[in-house]
């Protein structure tokens, strides 16, 4: 992945903060279900080739912020070949037939601008922060490369080799990570869903210049596509310059439904204790996947990850890390891999009792869920974290808005409604709460590994 320093203003991100309760009515805890309406003027439209465009209007700073996304990720990986996608993602600056190898970051910088980009399970991004002026020139930069990349033999060797070394480099330097990949093997027991999207050496050497240039033809192209424009410009300006660069570009073929899973709901093993002389730290992962929830139930399922494992006030960081020392260091997110939600949690402890304490804890609480009504004060405090959160990635940086409007499009097929969304966390109650943890919450689904330093 290519790791680059962001955009950031300090400055303009505390004003936002400021705006953002202000305008939203998050003072204090009572937000009410009437929302106001979002603070920028936001447009969509779409090129006769596909290209999806969405372009939101921000005056606040001279800057800009444009995403390009594409609907491919790892579970786009052709069988034994894992890493494709990810190795495509770096591909994609190795020069195109009027831009050299690398030289995208070379225009970018130049023009006082940053850029990164990520793939995902189901999506990869490239974003670019520039002056505002500078908007011609990204658009032109991705226009090349979703229309003319060039690759050969030597640029693909040139890539498997970094990928391997940085592999290599990983294990040692950040030896857990292989466990979450083992985790998700675990939760997901099917190549699509559950290999690693950075692949294995197996895997990335049987990745062909063929290969390669059939997922470019497939993916990359602009029907499988969208761009969100975010900051300093007019939707007219922007609507000429997308149009400029990219209507010209072919249509690619229609793109085929996300492949089924193949996996049953058992598991092959849910308890593993596994001794690794490169980890100098005991550490617990713990995964659940939650089968067959629904759209309506995903605010729900988000309020729960936040009551559990999100924020220093949450009940798991409270009870392991505050109250009974038991965890040096804990982190846990909920995970959307198309229709399957998975609840990931992970810890470092000092010793092998205190994983196993920690152990007991997460499946305590756990269980609480389903037996207690959370209290009003304890709900209302995660649903504000909750807003906070779900209205700082629309309102503080044009950069984090853009991938947010471009992820929720790619995920939902529309925009997002915030009224409607904020109106769906009001709704929450501890009754609701109580009844998902038990539909949910089931014991015999808990996976466990337990990583011990030799």
């Amino acid at each position: 992945m290519m790791v680059l320093k962001r955009q950031t203003d300090k400055t303009s991100a505390v004003v936002r903060a400021i705006i953002i309760f202000l305008l939203f009515g998050l003072v204090n805890d009572q937000l009410k279900a009437q929302s106001p309406e979002f603070p920028y003027s936001l447009n969509q439209f779409k090129l006769r080739n596909g290209l999806e465009v969405i372009v939101c209007e921000d005056s606040s700073l001279p800057l800009i912020s444009v995403v390009v996304a594409y609907a491919v990720g790892s579970i786009n990986d052709p069988e034994n070949k894992g890493g494709l996608a990810f190795m495509m993602q770096h591909l994609m600056f190795q020069g195109s037939q009027n831009v050299g190898s690398m030289q995208h970051f070379i225009y970018i910088q130049n023009a006082g601008g940053e850029l990164n980009a990520s793939t995902t399970f189901d999506k990869t991004f490239f974003y670019e922060t520039v002056p505002s002026n500078q908007l011609g020139l990204v658009l032109w930069l991705e226009s090349e490369r979703m229309n003319f990349l060039e690759i050969n033999e030597a640029k693909v060797a040139r890539i498997k080799e970094m990928m391997l070394t940085n592999a290599q480099q990983r294990n040692l330097q950040e030896p857990y990570d292989r466990y979450f990949f083992l985790m998700d093997q675990i939760l997901y027991p099917d190549f699509s869903y559950g290999h690693s999207p950075l692949g294995n050496e197996e895997s990335i050497n049987n990745i062909t210049l063929d290969d390669i240039l059939a997922f470019y033809r497939r993916y990359y192209a602009p029907n499988n596509a969208i761009i969100c424009i975010s900051g300093d410009v007019k939707v007219e300006k922007a609507r000429e310059l997308v149009t400029k660069y990219f209507e010209t570009i072919p249509r690619g073929a229609e793109q085929p439904s996300y492949p089924a899973a193949g996996f049953a709901a058992v598991y092959s093993s849910r308890d593993q204790t596994i001794i690794d002389p490169l980890v100098s730290t005991p550490a617990l992962e713990f995964g659940l996947r939650l089968d067959g929830s629904s759209p309506e139930e995903l605010p729900v399922l988000r309020l729960f990850e936040y009551l559990l494992i999100n924020g220093k006030s949450s009940r798991l960081y409270n009870q392991l890390v505050n109250r009974q020392r038991l965890a040096l260091y804990l982190s846990g997110n909920l995970e959307k891999r198309r229709a399957f939600i998975t609840l990931k949690i992970f810890l470092l402890a000092n010793n092998q009792a205190m994983i196993a304490l920690s152990k007991k804890l997460i499946v305590e609480q756990l269980n609480k869920f389903k037996v207690e009504l959370v209290s009003d004060r304890e709900l209302n405090r995660a649903k504000g974290r909750y807003r906070f959160d779900f209205l700082s990635q629309l309102t503080t940086t044009n950069q984090a808005r853009a991938l947010t409007l471009v992820e929720y499009y790619l995920d939902r097929g529309q925009l997002p409604d915030i009224s409607y969304e904020l109106a769906a966390i009001n709704k929450i109650t501890p009754s609701l709460l109580l009844l998902l943890a038990r539909k949910y919450l089931k014991e015999g689904k808990y996976c466990f590994l337990t990583i011990l330093p030799r």
